[in-house]
């Protein structure tokens, strides 16, 4: 019988096998109404492969609102396309339900993918123009030149910019993201995988596709990324119509250059979301492991007899209006923290190597001495340990690192390394020790919005070892929990199975605290939810979900009481209209004291009309989710 490591061992080989494959999509297209057909018809077929290989949900009426909605994406497409060779693609929105942002920070992510979707038909055209068509309103239909937007990007000015930054992708799409059209604009999602493979290869020329945009059933602007469900699909109808002439890629690189696309967009993230959006398997979660020299997704068997309900605290994020400033703040933090980091632990081997490593409190005196930092605690281990010190400088990468099996070191080892940065650094105080200006700093790792603000190095890096610490328990309570029903030594009904499903929970609130209190990424409505769920039935844990400060939260409850705890939602948090007040109160002060017509004042205005059609609608702000297959092609003709 396999011990737990070695299925464990197992496990990471095929995720090592997964993604080293090579990047293929070998699916045919057919005329649109045809596909309509297949999906309308009464075949049990359709159902069974929408049911069980899509969606994880059998039951009839779900199946005929799937079937409907796709077949409906395919007959919007010909209206425009007629009978041309069409793909129907779809991609799901992404759910974290327990790991965040360490993707961002070379650490291994933990997510999964929902039933909720994108539909998208894609015809192949011979020039290079996208032609996209909503199906929503909210998303005008336009057309676009590929050669036109490329060159505009970039050929834009870098004179200014030569001295202090290299002109390669980042950067540039660091200075000039989604340039010529406004922050926020779905377009510049889909334009994003063609900019990041022609900036690539300069020279290649990529033909253009007509793109319908079905009804989606993955929430918007919900920190669910429907946003990146729409670069995934982007990329999937830009490969499908240039098969041909693209490069053969691994998984790893296609997943590489997808995160990478977005930051087009202005978020420069990680490419979890990608990455699981285009290769989740059916019921899984992915534990993305981004602390490999390359990249592995190791699929992971979720508890049997938990529920995910997925509520929308109502309090949206506007990406257009400084949204984006939370996210590529934190990001700053973790940039200026790892190479703080990466200093401190140069200076320390080269004291160590000058024989100036001696001495009980050497170490803290040599950190306030060399960068005016109080470290803050006593540094036991550290000190007397050089050969810690080796390992550390030859096993850290970022914050992600911060792991003994990723830096071989103890974990109070790694608790004392933390103590060493600084709680906050200020711009300035930044800009004395990187070498670098103000204006540089703010440009680089982003403005901190107030004049005292600054970058909080210290609970970052604490956040991201709590969550480390956390992936890999709940890593262990998956395998040993599926190992143990799997040999019959457990029934997922006893009361040890279900020690199981508490723990899990106790992990998701211990997560949500560091996101609240480390990484302060939480805001009060978020919080009022998950206060309120925590007195629901079947309640087992919750955190916020996504980028944070606003959006949907994820909330773990017991199977059998996954639709009281949505009833209960609906009578104590969406039915009581005191919960949005202070929401409510923020958006009218952003509207009278801004003037009609300015961005800050339609926008205003446009989230209290959405904020009082969601409460319009209750029954549609939380679900019931289930984990679906990622990004794929429907195919017709699969057989049972």
């Amino acid at each position: 019988m396999l011990t737990f490591m070695g299925i464990k061992y197992l496990i990471h080989k095929v995720g090592q096998l997964l993604m080293s494959e090579a990047f293929r999509l070998t699916s045919a297209p057919m005329a649109p109404l045809d596909i309509a057909h297949w999906l309308e018809s009464d075949s049990p077929e359709v159902d069974r492969y929408l049911g069980c290989e899509i969606y994880v949900n059998t039951d009839p009426d779900y199946l005929a609102r799937q079937r409907k909605r796709l077949a409906h994406t395919a007959k919007l497409h010909a209206e425009r396309v007629g009978e041309k060779p069409t793909f129907l693609i779809r991609a799901p929105g992404r759910l974290n339900a327990f790991l965040e942002y360490l993707d961002m920070c070379a650490g291994d992510h933990m997510s999964t993918t929902i039933d909720g979707d994108i539909p998208v038909a894609v015809t192949p055209r011979e020039d290079d123009i996208i032609s996209v068509a909503n199906a929503n309103s909210l998303f005008p239909s336009v057309e676009i030149s590929l050669k036109d937007e490329f060159e505009r990007f970039s050929q834009a000015p870098w004179e200014k910019h030569e001295n202090d930054l290299e002109d390669n992708w980042d950067n540039r799409s660091l200075v000039y993201p989604h340039y010529g059209r406004p922050q926020g604009n779905w377009l510049n999602y889909v334009l994003s995988p063609y900019m990041r493979i022609k900036w690539e290869d300069k020279n290649l020329e990529l033909r253009g596709a007509d793109i319908t945009f079905g009804p989606a059933t993955a929430p918007f602007r919900a920190g669910t990324s429907s946003s990146s469900a729409v670069v995934v699909l982007s990329f999937l109808a830009l490969y499908l119509c240039n098969r041909d002439r693209l490069p053969e890629w691994h998984v790893q690189q296609v997943c590489k250059l997808l995160g990478e696309a977005e930051w087009y967009v202005g978020t420069h993230g990680g490419a979890n979301d990608q990455m699981t959006i285009l290769r989740n398997p059916v019921n899984s979660v992915v534990y993305n492991r981004h602390s490999k020299a390359d990249l592995e997704a190791t699929p992971l068997p979720f508890l049997q007899g938990v529920h995910v309900v997925l509520a929308n605290s109502l309090w949206e994020v506007n990406k257009t209006l400084g949204g984006n400033q939370s996210f590529n703040m934190r990001k700053g933090w973790m940039q200026m923290g790892d190479e703080l980091m990466k200093l401190i632990i140069e200076a320390v081997r080269s004291a160590q190597r000058e024989g100036l490593a001696e001495g009980e409190g050497w170490l803290s005196r040599f950190v306030i001495e060399k960068f005016g930092f109080i470290p803050g605690s006593n540094l036991p281990l550290l000190e007397s340990t050089p050969e810690y010190w080796e390992k550390i400088e030859k096993n850290y990468h970022k914050f992600g690192s911060f792991y003994e099996d990723i830096l071989g070191i103890p974990e109070a080892a790694i608790a004392e390394l933390i103590m060493l940065l600084p709680v906050k650094i200020t711009p300035d105080e930044a800009g004395k020790i990187l070498g670098k200006d103000r204006k540089t700093i703010e440009r680089i790792y982003t403005r901190p919005r107030r004049r005292i603000g600054g970058y909080h190095i210290r609970t970052t890096a604490r956040f991201f070892h709590r969550e480390n610490v956390i992936g890999r328990t709940l890593e262990e309570i998956f395998l040993d929990a599926q190992r143990r029903v799997a040999s019959g030594e457990l029934s997922i009904d006893s009361p040890e199975y279900d020690g199981y499903r508490i723990r899990v929970g106790e992990l998701v609130d211990e997560l949500q605290d560091a996101l609240s209190f480390d990484f302060r990424v939480s805001n009060p409505q978020l919080d009022l939810l998950l206060t309120i769920a925590r007195r629901g039935p079947g309640y087992l844990g919750g955190k916020l979900t996504g980028a944070g400060k606003g959006g949907c939260v994820s909330i773990l409850v017991r199977e059998s009481e996954s639709g009281a705890m949505c009833e209960y939602l609906d009578k104590e948090y969406y039915g009581k209209p005191e919960r949005f007040e202070f929401y409510r109160m923020v958006l009218e002060d952003e509207r009278r004291t801004n003037d009609p017509g300015t961005p800050e004042h339609d926008s205003a205005v446009e989230r209290l009309q959405i904020l009082d059609a969601a409460l319009a609608s209750i029954k549609e702000q939380r679900r019931v989710i289930t984990f679906s297959r990622g990004a794929c092609v429907i195919e017709p003709r699969v057989s049972a």
